[in-house]
């Protein structure tokens, strides 16, 4: 199960606000779990890794575009199939600005794992330091974003 999972590291420094003032986050897609322990926000990465950008369009739609590649000769990028990558880039863009849009906080990693048989991917959304209001328990908001599960329906 563990071969499955990419991970998504959120990077402040590729962070942007377009004309109308909406916000764009920036994050750093690695290929397994040793480079996602050594990634370090604002440091070119030494191993394969992929660059975007995820925005929160002012007319409530979200996009993710494609900023660049890191060691485009690793082996990864041969097998990693285009159509899998833009899956997971469209998926994680609407996760990442769902979980922003909940607690207006970006998510510091995302964790995709294929589920098999499908075309989905399933995400576990990671704060390093969530602040929560005092009225909002963690459970609250744990049902609050599953409810109607909205950053599934793109």
């Amino acid at each position: 199960m563990a071969e499955n999972e990419l991970f998504l590291m959120y990077d402040a420094s590729f962070d942007e606000m377009d004309a109308e003032g909406c916000p764009s986050f920036g994050y750093v897609l690695v290929f397994n779990r040793e480079d996602a322990d050594r990634f370090q926000p604002g440091q070119n990465p030494e191993n394969a890794a992929v660059s975007m950008l995820f925005t929160d369009h002012a007319d409530g739609s979200i996009s993710g575009d494609l900023l660049g590649w890191a060691h485009l000769d690793q082996e990864i990028f041969q097998h990693f199939p285009l159509g899998q990558f833009l899956l997971l880039m469209e998926q994680a863009a609407q996760v990442a600005i769902n979980a922003y849009r909940q607690v207006n906080q970006v998510p510091d990693k995302l964790v995709a794992q294929n589920l098999e048989d499908a075309d989905l991917l399933q995400f576990d959304v990671q704060f390093n330091d969530l602040q929560l209001s005092e009225a909002q328990s963690e459970q609250q908001l744990a049902q609050q974003m599953m409810l109607g599960r909205p950053y599934l329906d793109s």
